[in-house]
């Protein structure tokens, strides 16, 4: 999990890296047009015809502010296209090193460690574990450490982890798999700077 954390980290970083770069790229091109427009402009007045060239130079400023605004959103949407889509490779990366971890002897561990850490909380509480379908092969790991507990499948767990329910206490405790991506993926977008101002 730690590798696959310093993976995600690195494509945090690249995402964030790719974006300045962008940003930059744009301002520069965005300038520079307008720039070699306004240079064009000024070249063309002359004294005779100061007053008809400034009209139009107003004109010609108007019309080119609009257009720069209207090529400044498309590039900012086509950048935001390409970082959604880089990052929703992330997360299906991401979900599917998960999904091939609950395939390894490791995932027998987490499973029995996670429960070892509900029971510490909720001992001596009837309590409901929760697990997707494809885990019911660890029910019993599951009962060794909850003796008295009642296990259940949970269709909408479907990476895997369990999740505790004490009724007695109202208390939900999920350490599955799905929670835990799905934070990650919730601090990834808040702090990626997936989100462009339009």
């Amino acid at each position: 999990m730690i590798d696959a954390n310093s993976k995600a980290n690195r494509f945090l970083e690249a995402i964030e890296k790719y974006a300045a770069e962008q940003r930059l790229e744009m301002k520069a091109e965005v300038e520079a047009f307008r720039e070699e427009q306004l240079q064009a402009a000024n070249e063309e007045g002359t004294a005779a015809a100061f007053a008809f060239i400034q009209e139009q130079k107003q004109e010609f400023k108007a019309s080119l502010a609009k257009e720069t605004a209207l090529k400044e959103t498309k590039i900012k949407r086509e950048l935001f296209e390409k970082r959604q889509k880089m990052a929703q490779q992330i997360f299906d990366e991401a979900e599917q090193k998960l999904r091939d971890f609950t395939t390894t002897p490791k995932y027998k561990e987490y499973i029995s460690t996670s429960a070892k850490m509900m029971l510490n909380r909720l001992e001596g509480e009837s309590v409901i574990v929760l697990i997707c379908s494809k885990d019911k092969k660890y029910e019993n790991v599951i009962k060794k450490i909850f003796p008295d507990c009642t296990v259940k499948v949970d269709n909408s767990i479907k990476i895997g982890g369990i999740r505790c329910e004490c009724p007695n206490l109202s208390i939900i405790i999920d350490d599955t798999l799905d929670a835990k991506f799905e934070d990650r993926k919730r601090v990834f977008v808040e702090t990626s700077g997936l989100i462009i101002d339009m």
